[in-house]
């Protein structure tokens, strides 16, 4: 039987398929090729991300991706080569908690690089910014070393995160290109909207 507490997460959101597709032009003319990749990987690629204590969703053919590192890794892990990257997959994720920010499931589009230097961190997070900064004020802020968050200028939200992962194979450069309905939903409490609630300038899709 399931746990009704952890129903509503699983509600269809609102998502601004226009914002992605702008988000593939966008990357993808600045250095990212676009990657199919799959969602459903081996543990072996989910576990290279995945927080200490967390748990990956699971189906009977395996895990299903949290990020699309995940993805990139998965496709690595079978002898594809992989040097800078975009990619689009749904994230499936077992929070302590959910609300307007925090879903059980909800669309990334993930920046990859497998030149793990400052160099390459920094201009990622610039590319991201500058994205970004067609929709909403953001502000770059240090959360570590080599680790960065962009925020929105209003509230401070986070919009994506940046930084070096390690595995086996190496240490690449990871970011958020963008989440969604994460975005839409800043933007709409920026405006002073409800979260979710599509604006008459804006075309939303129900997913």
């Amino acid at each position: 039987m399931a746990d009704e507490r952890n129903l509503p997460h699983f509600e269809p959101s609102l998502i601004d398929y226009t914002i992605l597709a702008d988000g593939l032009r966008f990357y993808t003319n600045n250095g990212y090729p676009y990657h199919e990749v799959p969602w459903v990987v081996r543990p072996e690629a989910v576990n290279v991300t995945l927080p200490p204590g967390a748990e990956a969703t699971r189906n009977q053919y395996g895990d299903l991706v949290g990020s699309g590192e995940q993805s990139l890794i998965e496709l690595m892990m079978r002898g594809e080569h992989i040097q800078k990257a975009c990619c689009i997959t749904p994230c499936f994720r077992l929070e302590p908690a959910y609300d307007d920010l925090h879903h059980g499931y909800f669309i990334k589009l993930e920046l990859f690089d497998t030149q793990a230097t400052v160099p390459t961190l920094m201009a990622m997070v610039a590319c991201a910014s500058a994205f970004y900064e067609q929709y909403i004020p953001t502000n770059v802020v240090e959360t570590g070393v080599n680790m960065y968050d962009i925020v929105d200028a209003h509230n401070g939200i986070e919009l994506g995160s940046y930084g070096f992962r390690t595995w086996s194979e190496g240490t690449f450069t990871y970011g958020t290109g963008v989440a969604l309905p994460r975005l839409s939903t800043v933007m709409a409490q920026a405006q002073g909207s409800k979260p979710g609630e599509p604006s008459q300038s804006t075309t939303y899709v129900p997913h």
